[in-house]
């Protein structure tokens, strides 16, 4: 294979890596914003047995209803599609803990992925460099022949 035709397939390997890469990082930032919001949705179980009197619940864009003194002994939790379910604080806690560790796992997996993207861009990128500088000593006249 020549030169200029390794170039190519480096480029594009180079451009698939990027997307790769591009993508990985997206999941990540994805589950850095999960992990975030269960980690406040267990604060606030953990919390929410010492209020008092009224509290405010957020209903987004900086935007709260009050509301009269919580019941303390049922959460009404989302298992998915849609569905939402009743349950205790304790085993609505139990629920966002299990998926706080499986997102920690997903973005373990997903950072690893990323290592092995940076790790070939760095390999594609080398290989490249090298290509050039063995093309840059064939069109280079040796010393004796300027002479």
């Amino acid at each position: 294979m020549g030169n200029e035709e390794e170039l190519n397939r480096i480029e594009g390997e180079l451009q698939m890596q990027q997307s790769r890469g591009e993508a990985i990082r997206q999941q990540i930032q994805g589950m850095q914003n999960s992990a975030l919001e269960i980690s406040t949705a267990i604060e606030a179980l953990q919390n929410i047995k010492k209020v008092k009197g009224d509290t405010l619940v957020p209903i987004g864009a900086g935007v709260f209803f009050s509301c009269q003194k919580p019941d303390f002994d049922h959460v009404v939790m989302n298992i998915g599609a849609g569905v939402m379910v009743q349950k205790k604080p304790e085993e609505a806690l139990g629920a966002l803990m299990e998926r706080q560790k499986k997102i920690a796992d997903a973005m373990k997996s997903a950072q690893e992925d990323m290592v092995q993207v940076i790790n070939a861009i760095d390999t594609l990128t080398r290989r490249a460099s090298a290509i050039g500088v063995e093309e840059e000593r064939n069109v280079r006249p040796s010393k004796e022949q300027a002479r």
